[in-house]
């Protein structure tokens, strides 16, 4: 035997050795070892990779807790809760839980840099800073002021509906709502943005792709954050890159809108359109937080709205039409609150606001299909916590809950918790008040999970509410809108977002 054949075995021989020791202390000495899960999960997180990859972890966690119970060891360092009281805990206002390294994979790699956002930083006083100054232009009281944006958006797209399928040549044929739901709500969130829209209801199609960018890169973004390390190797390589870059994109758009519109304010000496936008809003913050409001800062403060806010507010708006079209008894009850309201056209939220029925459609639809399903993941800080069974997660572990298992609870959502039932948000026959008002408030903060938790909830939340009520409220008033096949199954896959796909419906004007 050669001197280098007894190398290579010498090294094999190490590193069959350190094989086992890792196997051993995994199933005897870790810290979660009382933990149980899948068996490969306790040795690699490729198997919650793999897990991710066919877009339906939404229903494969569900079943992990169904068989594993309220703590599912996922991965060597990796745990997923599932008791929506625990939601306080991990999300909290106050001891704010870190996020996990999973949201790195969404930095942007700029000149060999990687740069963090508003939605990813782990950094919690760098994200306090950035935004405090643009929190309040996302109260709903300030985003009424925006409102009229919205309505400009929801009339081309009412607009294009009557000219093609309700008065036009296209009068019952088939009209893809998830396609148009799409367009609305990504066309919505650059007007309200930018002051402009994407062009996808105008055009009738994805604008330079935009759309299917995002799309691909939830599809990259949701395995991959499984196992962050290889975005290194993948999207962050200084060499060649794989994978989609749609941040880059996004930041892009951004940049270029930016450009356009202080151009236009120059040259048309204006300070601000008749509406201000967000752009605008963020502008006028130059006078409170002198050098702050440069280019840079102003593509962070949009990215939110540019990036992730078209994708969730779509997936609602489908999830409450495919649900309505297949209960026709609950969207009867629904047009009846709604022609009882005498609505104008596009709806205002002043008068959408005490419609109950219609609050309990669009919360049960979001419940059903939330527009998350992944575990938002959180690392548990030092000293570890105590499960409420007693069980005790070390500092450092990965924990998570996911919105679509935490909103299937029966304890909080009561039974039938499969079933599309918007009553379970209305007060019972012989239910106390109190009660009621106690129920409707543990659901509300478990459905609420739907756009994050504690510090780090969304900043976009209310504006996404006011524009799927207003738009649901508009559609419903107008139109008979069915599925051409009552039996057909709709396609929905689960990445970071959940994305919902054909529902081929016909519509009509409503008598």
């Amino acid at each position: 035997m050669t001197l280098i054949q007894l190398e290579y075995t010498h090294m094999l021989g190490i590193g069959a050795v350190i094989l086992c020791l890792a196997v051993l202390w995994q199933l005897f000495l870790s810290p979660l070892r009382a933990f149980p899960g899948p068996f490969v999960a306790k040795f690699t997180d490729l198997w919650r990779a793999a897990a991710v990859l066919p877009g339906r972890i939404d229903s494969v966690n569900r079943r992990w807790h169904k068989k594993y119970g309220s703590a599912v060891r996922v991965g060597p360092n990796s745990i997923i809760l599932n008791d929506p009281e625990m939601i306080k805990t991990v999300y909290s206002t106050k001891k704010a839980w870190v996020k996990s390294d999973m949201y790195m994979i969404n930095d942007v790699l700029i000149n060999g840099k990687r740069l963090a956002n508003i939605f990813n930083t782990r950094d919690l006083a760098w994200h306090a800073q950035q935004i405090k100054p643009i929190s309040k232009f996302f109260s709903m009281s300030r985003l009424i002021d925006i409102e009229p944006l919205l309505d400009v958006t929801i009339n081309m797209l009412t607009s294009k509906l009557n000219e093609k399928f309700v008065d036009g040549p296209l009068k019952g044929k088939v009209c893809m709502m998830d396609d148009w739901l799409g367009w609305l709500a990504w066309d919505s969130m650059a007007n309200v943005t930018f002051g402009r829209h994407y062009g996808f209801i105008e055009k009738e199609q994805d604008v330079d792709g935009l759309i299917e960018d995002s799309v691909n890169s939830m599809r990259y973004f949701a395995p991959v954050c499984q196992i962050p390390w290889l975005d290194y190797l993948l999207d962050k390589n200084p060499i060649k890159r794989i994978g989609p870059k749609p941040q880059l994109t996004g930041t892009m758009y951004a940049v270029r809108a930016i450009s356009e519109y202080k151009q236009e304010i120059a040259e048309k000496g204006l300070k601000s359109q008749n509406v201000p936008h967000l752009l605008d809003k963020y502008l006028g913050l130059e006078e409170q937080y002198p050098g702050m409001v440069n280019d840079a800062q102003l593509v962070n403060w949009l990215l939110p709205t540019v990036i992730a806010g078209g994708d969730t507010t779509a997936s609602a708006m489908r999830a409450v039409v495919y649900f309505l079209a297949k209960n026709p008894e609950t969207k009867q009850k629904l047009c009846f609150e709604l022609d009882q309201a005498s609505l104008e056209t596009p709806a205002q939220w002043k008068n959408l606001k005490e419609l109950t029925y219609l609050d309990a459609v669009i919360r049960e639809a979001m419940r059903v299909c939330p527009g998350i399903g992944l575990a938002l993941e959180r690392v548990v800080p030092e000293g570890g916590h105590i499960l409420p069974d007693g069980r005790f997660l070390p500092a450092g572990t990965k924990v998570g809950l996911n919105p679509a298992v935490t909103c299937r609870d029966s304890g909080i959502f009561g039974a039938d918790i499969d079933s599309f039932i918007p009553e379970r948000w209305l007060k019972q026959d012989g239910e106390a008040e109190d009660l009621f008002n106690q129920r409707f408030r543990r659901m509300y903060e478990v459905l609420d999970f739907v756009f994050g938790g504690g510090t780090r909830i969304c900043l976009g939340k209310n504006l996404a509410k006011l524009e799927i009520y207003k738009a649901i409220a508009t559609l419903y008033s107008l139109y008979d809108i069915n599925l051409v096949d009552p039996t057909h199954e709709w396609k929905h896959y689960s990445s970071w977002f959940v994305y919902q796909l054909d529902i081929p419906t016909v519509i009509s004007r409503r008598a």
